[in-house]
């Protein structure tokens, strides 16, 4: 098996449409090759990240709107040549997409963000993109924000607390470029993100596709919370971060 005909059955495996032979023969090939075993692990990222992407399930007025559409179109051959028919059908992709987006915007947004932050934990954790700036020394991390966003987080490391800081990112969640904190307890990696509070912020503390998620806004800035740990550890977290979020406002004063 040589490396285009890799490349064609990566997805198919990872689909489980593969024979055992053909199976062995790709790994056998995977295993030998660096090239193939990057295309391959790309491949599995980027699935893993479109799985763990928002989903939204359409009304049933929407479908019958949209089968209306199709068959008033296709029942037409005299104004729809057979030549228009693929521009047709892109069209009605086109609609399905944007009414889709529109009743997401309109009825589904409550929770979009939620799983958008579920979404930025995961690619973090299988992207091999958790750590801009690895450090567990809140005085090398917090300064490496310095220039790269418009606002200060606040950055402690909570080891006492039993969550060692393991160093910060540079996320973009929700329109907003955020300051993504790293922390870990035990096993568990806890995502916390940070941006400017623009008012009204609503605290929250749910779960979301098996993640614990929790929301709090202190002295101008809203802090998202993103881990698998228990509901207890998450808001055992929460109540270290923003203990010391307080101090370090009086000690500011």
């Amino acid at each position: 098996m040589n490396c285009a005909q890799t490349w064609e059955l990566i997805g198919a495996e990872l689909d489980g449409e593969l024979d055992v032979l053909a199976s062995a023969e790709l790994k056998r090939h995977v295993d030998g090759c660096a090239a193939c075993a990057r295309a391959a692990e790309r491949v599995r990222v980027v699935r893993a990240a479109v799985s763990a992407a928002p989903y939204y399930r359409a009304p049933g007025e929407l479908a019958r709107r949209i089968g209306a559409a199709v068959r008033r179109e296709t029942a037409a051959p005299v104004r729809i040549g057979r030549f228009l028919r693929p521009l047709a059908m892109a069209a009605a992709l086109v609609l399905v997409a944007t009414l889709s987006w529109q009743v997401a915007r309109s009825s589904g947004s409550s929770g979009a963000l939620e799983r958008e932050l579920v979404a930025a934990h995961v690619r973090s954790l299988q992207a091999d993109h958790l750590l801009d700036v690895p450090s567990s020394n809140q005085h090398t991390v917090k300064p490496w924000f310095s220039g790269k966003i418009d606002f200060a987080p606040e950055v402690r490391d909570l080891a006492e607390a039993g969550f060692p800081l393991q160093g910060g990112r540079l996320d973009y969640v929700d329109g907003h470029v955020a300051a993504a904190l790293v922390y870990r307890h035990k096993l568990h990696v806890i995502n916390c993100f940070v941006w400017p509070a623009e008012g009204g912020e609503r605290e929250v503390t749910e779960i979301v596709q098996g993640y614990r998620v929790a929301q709090f806004t202190d002295r101008g800035l809203r802090y998202w919370v993103v881990s698998d740990a228990s509901p207890e550890t998450v808001e055992e977290f929460v109540r270290a971060v923003r203990a010391r979020v307080a101090t370090t406002g009086v000690e500011a004063q």
